[in-house]
């Protein structure tokens, strides 16, 4: 058994996330094997970011009052609430009240990340087509964040194991329960090539982000261009957010995770009655690297969520870069 001060811990300002420190009260050198103890304390009208993890945590407010956003609805705190966050949930504590909030935060032991590949088959029984559970399953992959490569067969993966085992967990239970019997074939490996090292002219990209809107398929460009999108960048690119405001405007890049295949000849907008065109004239997703840039207005900027409008991607979307114009 053990005992600190509280306060005799240091607190470190959390990077990019002005307002905001944090306490490790516990941790692996303190030889506690399972969990990690955690206090934070933000300023008055600061916030944490928008982000999530790839496991639940546990939160008690000691002191302050706060919002916590989620993406689907906002929680009221105050002393004495307690909070169970599961894993990959959004979410966001901010404070709204007059003095500093400060809250204790239980995680599991942070462990040294293990790099694995997994080569993965899904087979939905008694289905005319396994296009949706396929499909499903990508999006799960690449919006826990891992490289993904799909293949005729199968779809290799390569990330963390943790993210790894999560995605799969996540992609299984969603495809069964949308689409009833499933089997699932994935052969692990820590010795096999990653994603990025596969052949020379490979080109490997890390997601700054992604996309939050109401549009799970595509829809016509022209009602995407009027709606508004939120923009949450991952929390650890956060400073590179400095010194853009609402009323800026800024190139998206992003990444076409639904496309497949293309055509060197389209027509435009797969409108048949007009002519075919080079894709390299067009806007289709449909294109040997299927990357999409469009020019949007920044209306809003909380941490690190930007909210925007004229956005022609969908929910859930893979940002690359974004450059202000």
């Amino acid at each position: 058994m053990d005992l600190k001060p509280a306060l005799d811990v240091n607190a470190e300002p959390v990077e990019g996330v002005p307002g905001v420190t944090i306490r490790w009260l516990w941790v692996a050198a303190d030889d506690g094997p399972t969990f990690s103890l955690r206090l934070f304390e933000v300023e008055p009208g600061a916030s944490t970011p928008y982000h999530q993890h790839a496991h639940e945590h546990e939160v008690y407010i000691l002191n302050g009052q706060a919002i916590l956003r989620s993406e689907s609805q906002e929680y009221a705190l105050r002393v004495g609430d307690t909070v169970l966050v599961m894993a990959n949930e959004q979410h966001q504590f901010s404070n709204t009240g007059p003095t500093s909030l400060q809250f204790l935060c239980a995680i599991p032991q942070i462990k040294p990340p293990l790099n694995l590949s997994a080569q993965v088959s899904l087979y939905p029984l008694r289905k005319g087509s396994l296009s949706p559970a396929i499909d499903s399953a990508l999006e799960i992959f690449r919006r826990q964040g891992l490289l993904v490569n799909p293949g005729p067969m199968s779809t290799l993966i390569s990330g963390d194991s943790a993210d790894i085992f999560k995605a799969l967990q996540v992609a299984f239970e969603k495809t069964s329960n949308e689409g009833g019997d499933l089997v699932m074939t994935v052969t692990l490996s820590n010795a096999c090539p990653t994603i990025g090292t596969m052949s020379d002219d490979a080109i490997s990209f890390r997601a700054i982000g992604h996309v939050e809107n109401e549009f799970e398929e595509p829809v016509s460009p022209d009602t995407m261009l009027v709606s508004q999108s939120r923009i949450i960048i991952n929390p650890d690119l956060m400073p590179g957010l400095k010194f853009l405001e609402p009323g800026s405007r800024v190139l998206v890049v992003f990444y076409f995770h639904q496309s497949k295949g293309y055509e060197l000849l389209q027509h435009p907008r797969g409108d048949k009655s007009r002519p075919k065109r080079g894709v390299f004239t067009l806007h289709s997703p449909n294109r040997p690297n299927p990357i999409g840039v469009t020019e949007v207005e920044i209306l809003s900027l909380e941490g690190n969520a930007l909210t925007v409008g004229g956005l022609d991607a969908i929910n859930g979307t893979p940002v690359l870069d974004l450059k202000q114009m």
